[in-house]
């Protein structure tokens, strides 16, 4: 029972901590605070980290 108590307040911090994340990254006023978020999502997600560079250089655009 305590291993799966355990396990699921993991859970709960690992998706709150995601979640700020994505909502700091989506939606945070200062441009390096938004690239500071992807690149923290980015080692907490490993399969989207093509995709946030990806969208970080399609937001700076030209001459960033």
């Amino acid at each position: 029972m305590a291993i799966g108590l355990l396990s699921t307040v993991a859970a709960v911090f690992y998706g709150g901590t995601i979640s700020i994340l994505a909502l700091t990254a989506t939606f945070a006023r200062r441009r390096t605070l938004r690239r500071e978020a992807r690149s923290t999502l980015a080692v907490l997600l490993p399969g989207r980290a093509v995709e946030s560079l990806r969208a970080d250089s399609v937001t700076a655009g030209p001459g960033s």
